[in-house]
């Protein structure tokens, strides 16, 4: 499913991006944004970094990040933005990728019950997307401060092995699939060059 996603995509940019770079001034753009990112955990923090092209009102490129809600990931995606307004300053933007987790065991976490301990813990990414409202403000030549309002989904799932505690070491273990589905605002603010 994801590779027909990132295909897809690809195609389009490769198929309508020359077409229209021939008709509009083309401008490179790096968009790096601060994250507070609030939802039913505590707030967490992250960051991205977009890289791209704008022409005329719409912006497209890709992007990476880091996104410390509740696990650590690495967010891979596209990014497109259409401006809008007289001054075409304010924007929606859309993102949509895959999120690569950072780290695939919880460390030295244990089970509740002290009697069973964690034989494997595997983690997989998932789905990312974002969208939002913003707004661009002038600082100085091409630099302009960036504020913007979203909602995103990040998705992880994990293969836990739980065993329990036993003298000859020669018990069972049961597997485990968790799916983590989280839907959270995020406010973003930053530079782009």
């Amino acid at each position: 499913m994801k590779k027909k996603i990132i295909l897809i995509l690809a195609i389009i940019l490769v198929a309508v991006f020359p077409s229209i770079a021939q008709q509009k001034k083309i401008q490179f753009h790096s968009i790096n944004t601060f994250e507070l990112i609030s939802g039913q955990s505590p707030l967490s923090t992250g960051f991205q970094s977009i890289n791209g092209f704008r022409f005329s009102s719409w912006f497209t490129g890709a992007g990476i990040g880091v996104d410390n809600y509740n696990y650590k990931t690495l967010p891979l995606f596209f990014d497109a933005r259409k401006f809008f307004g007289v001054e075409k300053r304010a924007f929606l933007s859309g993102d949509i990728g895959y999120n690569f987790p950072m780290k695939d065991k919880p460390g030295k976490e244990i089970s509740y019950y002290t009697s069973y301990y964690y034989s494997s813990y595997h983690f997989t990414g998932g789905i990312y997307t974002d969208i939002g409202i913003g707004y661009q403000i002038p600082l100085y030549k091409k630099t302009n401060l960036v504020f913007s309002l979203g909602y995103s989904y990040k998705k992880l799932e994990s293969k836990i092995g739980v065993g329990s505690f036993c003298p000859n070491m020669l018990c069972a273990i049961n597997y485990y699939n968790y799916e983590f589905s989280y839907g959270r605002m995020i406010l973003k603010a930053g530079l782009v060059f």
